[in-house]
């Protein structure tokens, strides 16, 4: 009766932990992804876009101008802005997608709301001539929010529900790329809304400093898109396969695949090797390929590399 017991205990256990597993699973990959988006995103507008006056573009930027405008929290503007873009989000892109997308922006902009009511709390302006950082990190920011959302469930919401639209029919355009430009519309109105009544170069400053915000912003976002363990493939193709390929794994410690070849214009047998190696070891690769006669190689760079990989 005891073991009889124990093994039940153990299976309840056992079922314990998968609904843990499959929970904790979820959080991660729908959860967690729209309480970072969010976050970041809130945290962007409100202590460097906002203060330092410009429009980062999209329904962000349109909030933003209108905040300029009237005394309305931006907050309260990117709620309204972005319901008619969850309706076509949700029939168009799919219903996770819409529902993830628009929990990230309630996340915002009821940030936003609140971060007015909270004392001490104090906006970072930066003086003219070194606006361009808020720009900077501002787009650091804001690039990053997207890109996790990006990750998570391929939409944003705002302008970035009809980027992945584009995106769906013209593969070879990034949706960072399409988010930009439907974003630079939005910045130049900013020329119209901030500073009027000044010259046209006091005007041009916060079309600029969008420029620079939305340029960081695709930056950072196709940056974390294609991953940060980047690598570089070479491929060698050689008589002496076997003395090469060991000397490349005892010196750099990176695996080798060989590859049978055959050169069209000797029609002799030939050996490709293939090898990925860190940027770091791309001279001592060179070095070892010259002490090698008749060989032939060339390398390019690698945006993303899965498994075990050593860095």
């Amino acid at each position: 009766m005891i073991v009889v017991s124990q093994l039940r205990e153990w299976k309840m256990n056992q079922r314990a932990k998968a609904v843990w597993g499959i929970l904790l699973r979820g959080f991660v990959s729908s959860v967690l992804p729209v309480l970072v988006s969010g976050i970041v995103r809130a945290f962007a507008i409100y202590m460097f876009v906002t203060p330092n006056e410009f429009a980062p573009g999209g329904i962000n930027g349109i909030a933003v101008l209108l905040e300029y405008a009237t005394p309305l929290n931006s907050g309260w503007y990117l709620l309204m802005l972005n319901i008619p873009l969850f309706f076509v989000a949700f029939f168009l892109l799919g219903k996770r997608q819409a529902i993830i997308s628009t929990a990230s922006m309630l996340l915002t902009s009821g940030l936003l709301i609140v971060l007015d009511y909270i004392p001490h709390i104090e906006k970072i302006i930066y003086k003219p001539e070194y606006a361009f950082l808020a720009a900077i990190a501002g787009g650091i920011l804001l690039g990053a929010a997207l890109a996790v959302m990006l990750k998570c469930c391929g939409t944003s919401g705002g302008t970035t529900v009809l980027a992945s639209l584009v995106n769906k029919k013209y593969r070879n355009i990034s949706v960072s790329a399409l988010t930009s430009a439907f974003d630079a519309c939005v910045v130049l109105a900013s020329f119209f809304v901030y500073n009027q009544g000044a010259s046209f170069t006091v005007k041009l400053d916060p079309v600029l400093l969008a420029l620079v915000s939305l340029f960081v912003t695709s930056k950072t976002c196709d940056a974390i898109m294609q991953g940060f363990k980047t690598a570089y493939k070479f491929e060698i193709v050689t008589n002496d396969p076997e003395t090469l390929s060991n000397e490349i794994m005892q010196k750099l410690h990176h695996g080798v695949t060989r590859i049978a070849a055959e050169g069209m214009y000797s029609h002799e047998g030939r050996s490709v090797l293939v090898c990925l190696i860190r940027k770091r070891q791309i001279a001592e690769l060179q070095k070892i390929i010259k002490s090698h006669p008749d060989t032939f190689a060339y390398f390019s760079s690698t945006s993303e590399v899965f498994g075990k990989f050593l860095k």
